[in-house]
């Protein structure tokens, strides 16, 4: 049971479905159906080519966590695995600009420029060429948990209405507004959850001379002057999206536990913790988030 646990965690399949449900649950509290299934496809297996090979490419490095030594170990089938899942998303990439390539040609500059942001920001996060020579995002400590934010955002708010938006026969636009505070609200929600990590990990950036939040300010001042105060943004944008949306009390109440939990994880917080935790119970907020928003939307009626 270890061993599927550890590869369900290390492996990045949570992670995959932590994206997929955040999808689902953006086009429900954006009150318009799904996508189809290839869509859901696509975003997982993208989700967890890109993070098996953030850590395939870490096996290399004089890191002796408890993930970078499993990938050590499995490196062999972790990669046939890569592979893979490389060739699915190109066939379910394929499958969906094939059946939309009609509309997709329709795009303005503007969308193009919107749909690649979210990528290229993903990439330069840890894959920029050295022939570039310009820093790696995730170099720099200041930056990085807010580009892990709003790269992750992108993925899971702004990715599943354009390409419902895109599917449709008849033109229907979202409200741009209501999209525009769910992202911001995933935003800050996604950030405080890179930043929890940071704290997590300010001895190896410190040594390395990441200038995280951590490491710059120490552990209590991190919590106190930068998680706290964004967590209470993100609550105060949280009820403008619920506002704006019409839920119920009940529904409210709902998408509020995850924010609840966050807060309580924060207080309890103690260093020294496996990384497991960290993955399980931290990121666990993430999927109890999209668990809580799609409940509130299928169970309870307005």
């Amino acid at each position: 049971m270890t061993k599927i646990v550890r590869a369900f965690f290390y492996g990045n399949i949570y992670l995959g479905f932590c994206a997929v449900a955040l999808c689902i649950e953006t086009n429900l509290v954006n009150h318009i159906s799904l996508n189809i299934f290839p869509f859901y496809l696509l975003i997982f297996f993208c989700t967890v080519i890109y993070y098996t090979m953030i850590y395939v490419r870490s096996v290399r490095t004089r890191n002796y966590n408890e993930r970078t030594i499993w990938y050590r170990r499995h490196l062999p089938s972790i990669k046939i695995t890569l592979r893979i899942a490389i060739a699915l998303v190109i066939v379910f990439l394929s499958l969906l600009v094939f059946r939309n390539l009609g509309r997709l040609t329709l795009l303005s500059p503007i969308q193009i420029l919107l749909i690649a942001a979210f990528p290229v920001a993903a990439g330069w996060y840890t894959f920029t060429p050295s022939l570039l020579r310009i820093k790696k995002i995730r170099q720099v400590g200041a930056i990085k948990p807010f580009i892990v934010g709003a790269t992750w955002a992108g993925w899971v708010t702004i990715y599943p209405v354009f390409i419902w938006q895109v599917q449709r026969v008849q033109p229907f636009t979202v409200p741009l507004l209501p999209l525009f505070i769910l992202w911001l609200q995933n935003f800050l929600f996604f950030s405080i959850n890179a930043i929890i990590f940071d704290v997590k990990d300010y001895r190896t950036d410190a040594l390395h001379q990441l200038k995280t939040y951590p490491v710059i300010l120490g552990v209590r001042n991190t919590f106190r002057f930068i998680i706290f105060p964004l967590i209470l943004l993100n609550l105060v944008i949280f009820f403008l999206f619920q506002g704006l949306q019409h839920f119920t009390v009940l529904q409210t109440s709902i998408q509020t536990v995850p924010y609840l939990l966050l807060i309580f994880v924060v207080a309890r917080y103690r260093q020294g913790r496996r990384v497991l935790y960290y993955l399980a119970a931290v990121d666990g907020l993430v999927f109890l988030k999209a668990l809580c928003g799609i409940t509130s939307i299928l169970l309870i009626k307005k």
